[in-house]
Formats: structure tokens, sequence, C-alpha cells
């Protein structure tokens, strides 16, 4: 499991509740469905409650200035010695800091600091899906890992913010704690995404359209034409696509030449990339199925059942994530359908597959580098502002493997 050095806020926003926890190098495991999920956490014994208890009491008596007139000093010096460590002797600052701790004092308030300053020091990350799936899909954590790489050296904080949550009320405290945002690919009419935007703070859109802002971009529809193409090319008629909701929650079946209006960046220009391919044949649009689901294994082995059984003879499953591709397999396999040789599956992302996936064949996908993304957003967010209309395009590349063979004969 990836782990990450910078700090990370984790912003739970359940119905009715807002708890926020920081850590360093957490962990988290999930899946979708029947799987189970499963954050770290550090329990909380009574003495330890006890002893925080103490401290907080300790600490509320011992101020920058009690600290200052214990020592016979200034108070400036005192807090120079956590602000401005330059400004004072290395002796000096040592002898500070080491009484401090004796009376549990810790250093002048982030959040006064905040409110003198105008700077809270951290960024928020708005992604899809539930806090866990940020520490569970292999993109996501390449993507943070790529984020966090240039906070740790900025010493700026991280705000995870999910947009599957209950409830929104405990958003706008959220507001007064970050400096800016990283969209990554959210959807743009959820409520806490215009929210974001309307708050005005520097901003940053990753596999998202808002020309207002800076974009970091994968070349998607340009990669999904040539994996449809290629799948096309060895003979395939009868393709479907699993994909990502259309609409935020939505769990549709329809067909390709239905107008499809949707405010996620990343399946509008993959579905387009699919169209266009499939445009050039002889193939009818209407014949084409696609599926909406959850990114994830058990979604893409439900969409395939889906699939199958409204149009068995389906040859060719494009996917527009791996984690779909590879429960789309093991579907098949469930079904004794033979990948390839039976129906051939493509995903998207050439994320690193798991033991459980070593039975199955070399998936034929899109590499895109998410820890670039990751880091190419932060640069832009931290040390660019945010500029308006830059454009940061990630090249994808197609990667052929054995989960697509030619068609077999009827």
């Amino acid at each position: 499991m990836s782990r990450f050095n910078a700090n990370i806020l984790f912003s739970f926003m359940e119905k009715g509740c807002c708890g926020q926890f920081v850590a360093m190098g957490a962990a988290a495991t999930k899946s979708c469905n029947n799987e189970t999920s499963q954050i770290l956490r550090v329990p909380q014994k009574p003495e330890l409650i006890w002893r925080k208890e103490i401290s907080k009491i300790s600490r509320s008596k011992a101020t920058l200035k009690s600290i200052a007139a214990e020592l016979g000093i200034t108070h400036v010096s005192v807090s120079n010695a956590y602000n401005n460590p330059a400004k004072v002797s290395a002796q000096l600052r040592q002898k500070i800091l080491e009484h401090a701790k004796t009376v549990n004092y810790f250093g002048p308030s982030a959040a006064a600091r905040s409110l003198r300053t105008g700077v809270c020091g951290a960024i928020g990350v708005i992604f899809n899906d539930q806090l866990s799936y940020a520490f569970t899909d292999p993109h996501d954590i390449a993507f943070l890992r790529g984020v966090s790489s240039v906070c740790e050296e900025e010493g700026t904080n991280i705000v995870l913010i999910p947009l599957k949550s209950g409830g929104l009320d405990s958003f706008e405290s959220l507001d007064a704690i970050v400096d800016g945002y990283i969209f990554n690919a959210p959807y743009k009419s959820n409520a806490t995404t215009q929210r974001a935007i309307a708050n005005g703070l520097p901003t940053v859109a990753v596999d998202f359209d808002a020309p207002a802002y800076t974009s970091v971009l994968t070349n998607d529809f340009d990669i999904m034409r040539e994996i449809t193409e290629h799948v096309l090319s060895l003979g395939h008629q009868q393709l479907a696509i699993i994909t990502f909701p259309v609409k935020e929650g939505s769990h549709n079946l329809f067909t390709l030449d239905e107008d499809m209006d949707t405010d996620n960046y990343v399946v509008k220009q993959r579905m387009r990339g699919c169209k266009e391919a499939i445009g050039k044949t002889k193939i009818d649009l209407a014949s084409v199925l696609v599926c909406e689901t959850t990114n994830c294994e058990d979604g893409g082995a439900e969409a395939t059942r889906r699939l199958l059984q409204r149009q068995p003879d389906i040859t060719a499953l494009v996917c527009f994530s791996d984690r779909l591709a590879y429960g789309a397999m093991k579907e098949c396999k469930r079904l004794r359908l033979d990948v390839p040789q039976q129906i051939s599956v493509t995903g998207f992302d050439d994320i690193e597959p798991l033991s459980l996936h070593s039975t199955f064949p070399g998936l034929t996908t899109a590499r895109q580098n998410a820890y670039e993304k990751g880091r190419k957003a932060a640069e832009a967010l931290l040390h660019g502002g945010g500029e308006q209309g830059r454009k940061i395009e990630i090249e994808a590349t197609a990667i052929i493997r054995d989960s697509t063979a030619k068609v077999r004969a009827a």
C-alpha cells in the first residue's frame, strides 16, 4: 500500500456530522459492493484521552508571552524560534523549544496564523466516490503520490474532499482551511464542485472541462479512438462499452447512437473516441450497447452480466478503466467465456495487476502517467496559482497485450 509523506487532512462529509483527522502515511483498503472498507485508525484508550485533556489544560496556560517571561526574553524571540528560525541562534532556539515542551506548548496556533496571514498552508483535492477510494484505486493512489511529492517539498498539507458523501453542510468549513483546489475529474454539476468553483480560490482542473483554470489533461479522445480501432481491426463487429456513470449516480443501459448529456470530461472524451472509430465502419451505432457502472471490479462484472443478458453474441468489451476490465474478465471466467478466444477485453490506465488477476491474460489498455498528472497539477497550483487558460497535456499510449484477439469465425 502506498504511503503519503505529506500531511493529509481527511474530511468525512457524512450526513449530519463532520469528522476530521490529520495523518502521516495513512492507508486504507476498500472495494465496492460486497467487499469491506477499512481505514486504519489508532484506538483511543481512556488513559490516553485523559492525558490529552490534561495536555489541553496545560497548553491553555502556556502562551508565547508566558514562555518569553519565564525565560526572560522577548515574545518576538519565541515567535521566531517557531516561525523564523534563522532569526535566532541555534542555542537560544533549542532552549526555547525544550522549555516549551515542559509546559506542553507546541508552537503558535495554526488557526491564528491563518487569520493573520490569510494563508492556510493546505490545498483541497476534490475527487469522485468515497474517501477510501483514494487509497484503493491504483490510478488515484499514483495521482495522490504525485500531488503529495510536490506538497511535501513545499510544506503544504492536503485536504481530501470526496464527492460521494451524505451531506454538504460541512463543506462550508472547508473553504476556510484551503488555499486552492485540484479538481480530479469530478462531475461538474455536483453541488460540492459548484461551491468550490464559486469560492473563487486558485484552482487546477485535472481531466475536467474548465477553461477558466489551468487544466491537466490526458489525450482521452485520441487514445480511446486508437484502442477501439485496434479492436475493430481484429474483425469485431459486436462490441459493447462499459463506462463510468454518464451522470453522477446513473446506471443505465443504452446504445451508442443516443445523445449523451454528460458533465464528466473523461466519459465525454472517451465516448467520443469510441464513437468516431466505430462511426467510420459499417457498424450501426444503434447496435452498440453502452452500460454505466461504478468504477470497480464488481461494477465491471455486473455490467458484463447485463450486457451479455441483453446481447449474448458480444465479442468485445471496451472498458473505460482497468478495474472495469478486470471485473469483466472475472465475470467472463465465471461464465466460461475464454478471453480472448471468445471475447476480447480492453481497459484504460495500465495499473499493476493484483495477484488475483495473475491467471488473466495481459490486458490491452491505455497507459497514462497518473503520478505525473498529480505532480503537474500540484506544481501548477502551488507555483502558478492556477493560471487561467493554461493547458498541460500528459500523453497516454496504447499498450496491446493478450486480452484482445481476432474474432472467431461463427
